[in-house]
């Protein structure tokens, strides 16, 4: 990255700030948690949650924007990067959407 080229240039996908409720369930877990979502992409969403993931964590996230730019739905994100916060109290969550076919390959199986 060039020093004067931000993040958000080199961003492939344009980000459409959301700050909407979230429910999210780690693979293979039984328990499903609340967040909000703070963005979100054709490529990803920032999560903000109070449970720090390791990056490679699988979740399952559902969201309910409570205006109409993008409608509910559920999807598969990976968690890429994972950052305090910015008022201290918990964390946001870098994901990357996958798809069905990417877990498949991964030899991951999911039933939302």
């Amino acid at each position: 990255m060039q020093p004067s080229e931000s993040i958000d240039e080199k961003r492939n996908f344009k980000r459409v700030p959301m700050g909407c409720p979230a429910s999210y369930q780690v693979m293979n877990t039984p328990t499903k948690k609340e967040g909000t979502c703070i963005n979100i992409s054709a490529g990803g969403v920032l999560l903000e949650c109070d449970y720090r993931y390791p990056v490679g964590t699988k979740m399952n996230i559902s969201l309910t924007p409570d205006r109409s730019v993008v409608p509910y739905f559920s999807a598969v994100m990976e968690v890429v990067r994972v950052k305090p916060s910015s008022n201290h109290d918990g964390f946001q969550l870098g994901g990357l959407l996958i798809s069905e076919k990417h877990l498949d390959s991964l030899g991951v199986h999911w039933d939302a």
